[in-house]
C-alpha cells in the first residue's frame, strides 16, 4: 500500500499558490521568450509541464531550469496533468519521459 500511494504522489502535481504559479510562468517566460500564462503550468516531480494554447503538445521542461531553457521533450494534452487526473496515465508519462 506504501507504494502505491508513493506513485500517486509523484504523478499527482505540485499545488502551486498563486504567487509561485506566477512566478514560475514568469521565469518559464524570461528563460524561453514564450509569453507564458499562470493558468498554463503544471510541475510533477523535477518536470514542469506548460500548455501553450496556440499548439496541440505540452512542452516538458526539466527543472530546475537553466538561464536558457529549451523543452526537454513534448507529450499530448491529453497525456499530461492538463489533459488528465489519472495517476497511472501520468505516471506512464513520467516514465516516457524519463526514458
Amino acid at each position: 500500500m506504501r507504494l502505491k500511494s508513493h506513485i500517486i504522489k509523484m504523478t499527482k502535481p505540485v499545488s502551486l499558490t498563486p504567487d509561485q504559479q506566477q512566478s514560475m510562468a514568469i521565469a518559464l517566460g524570461e528563460r524561453t521568450g514564450l509569453d507564458v500564462k499562470p493558468k498554463n503550468i503544471a510541475i510533477i516531480g523535477k518536470w514542469l509541464f506548460h500548455n501553450d494554447p496556440d499548439i496541440n503538445d505540452v512542452d516538458v521542461y526539466e527543472l530546475p531550469l537553466p538561464m536558457c531553457a529549451e523543452a526537454w521533450t513534448g507529450c499530448k494534452l491529453e497525456l499530461s496533468p492538463f489533459g488528465t487526473k489519472d495517476p497511472a496515465t501520468l505516471q506512464a508519462t513520467i516514465k516516457r519521459i524519463e526514458s
